[in-house]
């Protein structure tokens, strides 16, 4: 694929500037060049690889005050848990943001400029607003409660076999055509099979009933104030997409006043449009609930409506959105979303890159394989090994990189642009943001505690280290706690379970000689990172992308030649081993004009299995080398790493041993 630089190459200023380093060779070799375009714009959509690194297409110092901005967790809360010391306990350790879901269906039915549980909601709020944390609200339609609706009861006065399209009921009294509705009672969807006549006492359906019942049963229903969203030229979908717009204004005002934000020049909070269209999210599609369809349409184009929809409000409202970042979650379980596509007022795309166990060969991606050259690979080699680790979905094991979104490269899935400077000029960038991820151990096999929130800390660092500087503009964790708190620390949360349980019963958080005990260590480890960063109040706040250093990473090298996968005997040009120094990740932060922290570490593809210390040899070009001094330190064993320098020649060789998380190397330039 031809590389296209787009927007970012064509604006000279700072504001779309990217660091680009190693020439755009075409094919490229893994281990030819650290950094090489080649390895992101080879994997066409439709094509994988084993051995091309897509993170290592462009190289960019990112701002100290992005990462450090950019810590978020998700909340939630269970059992009585205090909200106040899970906050404060997330805030004291560098978190800065909190998701909360606000659902179109918390509105009143009756008046919809009011929220139903607007006291537990109050409190989480307050809860953010004392501890200096941002909220980020998730605007969403589950289709359990997809929009403000009423839950009622009917009797069936006829038997009904199953197939039936039409219902006999023993009362029709304020049922509404077209928006009342059974629910079935093994589904969790409300009105899932919409009453679209009503003659007598019998009712006619969208779709067929699967399920045969006796005469008397009781089914639970349920009216929706507004159809499934569809084509938005109909009276209805106007209707739908008006709704939603009042929706997003009701729950702003909301948070505003809470946060006691109403008439700022900032809110304080964000919006995030929907979630995961994988989970939850039958009402963006008519044909789940009508068969068929009223009116056809391309059910597709609803996701970009809905998005405009909201643009267009915060656009009609600016003072009831001023500040307000909007985040497209739609993407988040899908590819197809572009940056190219969003109006001006989204900042982000969201994605939630979970990834599973992978074993290959047996779980062989599909797609075109490329070979370590880029090159179309038909000879049925798969290498043998395990891959589980937080950058996945930034590798190119499946084609839906998201490494396509989150580059300054602008490159194509089909004929729509993918890429943070992908939009027209003067719209800004559109960044990514990851508003759910983590790993849980005890998916994974692992359900010691004490091992389990070992590996989250590990994970963890890496989760932000990474995508903080690949570009993510913000990243939030899931969750505060367990879904299931039973399963405690090897679930998905980030706090220690014994710290949440305490909460329940101890209204006052635990004083300083408790403290440490109850944090976890994914914890301590991203306040030890958040620290490092801030050495003694040194960011420079100010300091934007367009403004940090050029840094070239020329080679990585080593004497072991410790490897992730052996290669095929049989071709070992086209098919080698992928070797550790082809996955040293390098990711350079500026902190001010002088002091630099740049993450590093071996991107194994087995977060399970812990890597010893291995030597590498990095050579950078870009610091001032007279008076440079580098410092190494291990926020996860926290401790000091030693770094051995020898600068000339404009260029900067570090020694530094590795492991499987991140060792920040710490750069003061003209130091004495």
């Amino acid at each position: 694929m031809r590389l296209t630089l787009g927007a970012a190459a064509a604006t000279a200023a700072g504001a779309r500037r990217m660091t680009l380093m190693g020439a755009p060779a075409n094919p490229v070799a893994v281990g030819t060049n650290p950094i090489d375009p080649g390895h992101l714009t080879q994997v066409v959509f439709g094509s994988y690889s084993h051995w091309l690194q897509p993170w290592r297409g462009y190289l960019e110092t990112i701002p100290a005050s992005q990462f450090l901005n950019g810590l978020g967790i998700v909340l939630n809360i269970h059992r009585g848990e205090d909200v106040n010391q899970i906050l404060q306990m997330c805030a004291r350790h560098g978190i800065k943001h909190v998701r909360i879901e606000i659902g179109w269906g918390n509105l009143d039915y009756r008046d919809e400029s009011k929220i139903k549980n607007s006291k537990d909601l109050s409190v989480r709020l307050q809860a953010c607003r004392t501890h200096g944390l941002r909220p980020l609200i998730l605007l969403n339609g589950h289709h359990g409660a997809p929009c403000p609706l009423l839950h009622f009861e009917r009797s069936l006065a006829a038997e009904v076999p199953a197939g039936a399209r039409s219902v006999v009921l023993d009362d029709v009294a304020e049922l509404v055509v077209g928006k009342s509705g059974f629910s079935h009672p093994r589904r969790s969807i409300a009105a899932e099979y919409l009453i679209t006549s009503i003659e007598g006492t019998t009712v006619t359906l969208s779709k067929p009933l699967p399920d045969a019942f006796p005469a008397g049963t009781k089914l639970k229903m349920a009216t929706l104030k507004y159809r499934p969203f569809g084509g938005p030229i109909t009276d209805e979908g106007k209707n739908t997409l008006q709704g939603w717009q009042r929706y997003a204004q009701t729950v702003a005002s909301f948070v505003a006043e809470v946060l006691g934000t109403t008439g700022a020049d900032d809110r304080g909070f964000d919006l995030e449009i929907w979630n995961e269209l994988s989970f939850g999210s039958n009402f963006v599609h008519q044909s789940r609930y009508f068969d068929p369809v009223p009116q056809p349409y391309e059910e597709k184009k609803v996701f970009l409506d809905v998005v405009r929809a909201t643009a267009e409000a915060v656009t009609a409202s600016p003072d009831t959105f001023a500040g307000v970042r909007l985040v497209n979650g739609f993407s988040n379980t899908l590819p197809w979303p572009a940056s190219s596509e969003m109006p001006k007022e989204v900042t982000a795309l969201s994605h939630h890159p979970y990834a599973g166990r992978k074993v290959f060969p047996r779980d062989r991606p599909k797609g075109t394989s490329l070979n370590a050259q880029g090159v179309k690979d038909q000879s049925g080699f798969e290498p043998i090994y395990e891959a589980c680790f937080p950058e996945y979905f930034a590798s190119a094991l499946q084609t839906e990189t998201i490494t396509r979104d989150m580059a300054p490269l602008t490159t194509k899935i089909y004929n729509t642009e993918h890429g943070r400077y992908a939009r027209p000029e003067g719209d800004g960038p559109c960044w990514c943001w990851i508003t759910e991820v983590n790993y849980a151990p005890g998916e994974d096999g692992i359900n010691d505690p004490a091992h389990a929130l070992k590996l989250k800390a590990k994970a963890i660092a890496r989760y932000f280290c990474f995508y903080l500087n690949k570009g993510v503009e913000r990243l939030y964790l899931y969750a505060a706690g367990a879904n299931d708190p039973d399963l405690g620390d090897a679930e998905l949360g980030v706090l220690k379970q014994e710290f949440l349980t305490r909460s329940i019963k101890e209204k006052e958080y635990p004083a300083a000689e408790q403290e440490l005990a109850l944090t976890s260590p994914a914890l301590q480890v991203v306040q030890r990172i958040a620290s490092r960063f801030n050495a003694k109040g040194a960011v420079d706040r100010a300091l934007s992308l367009a403004g940090t250093r050029k840094l070239e990473l020329l080679s990585v090298e080593d004497a072991h030649g410790a490897m992730q996968f052996e290669g095929d005997p049989n071709e070992m040009i086209g098919r080698p081993p992928l070797y550790n120094r082809d996955v040293v990740a390098f990711l350079p932060y500026q902190v001010n004009a002088s002091r630099f922290v740049v993450p590093c570490y071996v991107m194994t593809r087995d977060i399970r299995q812990d890597l010893g210390p291995q030597p590498y040899v990095l050579t950078v070009k870009g610091w001032q080398v007279n008076g440079l001094r580098v410092s190494g330190y291990d926020p996860v064993l926290n401790e000091p790493v030693p770094v051995k320098v020898t600068a000339g020649e404009g260029k900067v060789r570090l020694e530094v041993v590795l492991r499987d998380c991140p060792v920040l190397l710490e750069i003061e330039e003209g130091a004495r």
